[in-house]
């Protein structure tokens, strides 16, 4: 039998909201509902279409909780996620499905690749490595090979899986904290080692980085990170922990324009990992980079 498909989508209201929700109604594989969740007491404007279910988290600036409250009550056998400000392209959910013998039963997790628009007009795809098939989650969203971004990504919006997966692995789990995506994601291997995880090299979806989601935040978490890689990556390898406590933690201070931020990253990486020497380089840039900018203020 086809799977049946059900699309949960967060939102904060915005107006790209409307442009994510009719990529979804475009798609080549039609989905079978469109679960819209509301972050707190909104009521977001929606194409007409007997599909779109609209719910409400209650509790604002939780993605986590809002796609949980969306798997929740989704009926398909499948579940495709996508933030408020993203898209997907047509053929997305027929591709992925195409990639993956679902008569063959077992778990499994579908991704892509993605256009990445933003800040302005810049546009790249990422991610430029592919997982590799039995490669550890954790080492290859977090063992950092090389100063540019976007290297190794498993991006919220080009996933899909059954909805037997979530319901075993729950998206929102207390562990998680500061990084739901890679957090499910990890948890869910380490649960079912036997668990495919399909990465299709073609472009699936526009991943768009400019303004707020309801998964960017505007404060400060570089403790909140520290301490979620000291907690969640303890039993990976001593590189794998270095490396994210020296880039993770570090791009939230950066955003803080931090330089204490930056020391206790650092501090901690050298304390309880092996960081790499990319990951060393990375943390001694964008230290760099919040001296530039303070000094750019200051002259202003």
């Amino acid at each position: 039998m086809k799977p049946s498909v059900s699309a949960v989508i967060p939102t904060l209201g915005r107006p790209s909201l409307t442009c994510a929700v009719q990529s979804v109604l475009d798609q080549t594989y039609p989905v079978d509902e469109i679960l819209v969740v509301a972050d707190g007491d909104i009521s977001p404007a929606l194409p007409p279409d007997d599909r779109i279910v609209l719910l409400s988290n209650g509790v604002r600036g939780s993605a986590a909780r809002s796609r949980q409250l969306g798997i929740d009550a989704a009926r398909g056998t499948v579940i495709a996620l996508l933030d408020d400000d993203d898209e997907w392209h047509p053929s997305k959910l027929q591709r992925q499905l195409e990639s993956v013998d679902v008569a063959a039963g077992g778990y499994w997790i579908a991704s892509s690749r993605m256009a990445v628009l933003g800040p302005g007009d810049r546009r790249r795809i990422w991610p430029r490595r592919l997982i590799a098939p039995g490669e550890s989650l954790a080492e290859y969203l977090f063992r950092c090979r090389g100063l540019r971004v976007g290297g190794a990504t498993l991006q919220t919006s080009t996933l899909c899986f059954p909805a037997e997966l979530v319901r075993e692995v729950p998206w929102a789990a207390d562990v998680d904290g500061a990084h739901d995506e890679p957090g499910w994601l990890i948890r869910a291997q380490r649960a079912i080692p036997q668990l495919r995880v399909i990465q299709l090299p073609d472009v699936l979806s526009t991943y768009n980085v400019d303004g707020a989601s309801v998964s960017r935040s505007v404060t400060d978490r570089t403790d909140e990170y520290i301490e979620w890689g000291l907690r969640f990556l303890s039993t990976e390898s001593p590189r794998v922990l270095g490396d994210y406590l020296c880039t993770s933690p570090v791009s939230a201070a950066v955003h803080a324009r931090s330089l204490a931020g930056v020391r206790r990253a650092v501090w901690s990486a050298l304390r309880h990992g092996r960081p790499g020497p990319f990951a060393l380089a990375y943390a001694a840039l964008n230290s760099a980079r919040i001296v530039a900018r303070r000094a750019g203020s200051a002259i202003r």
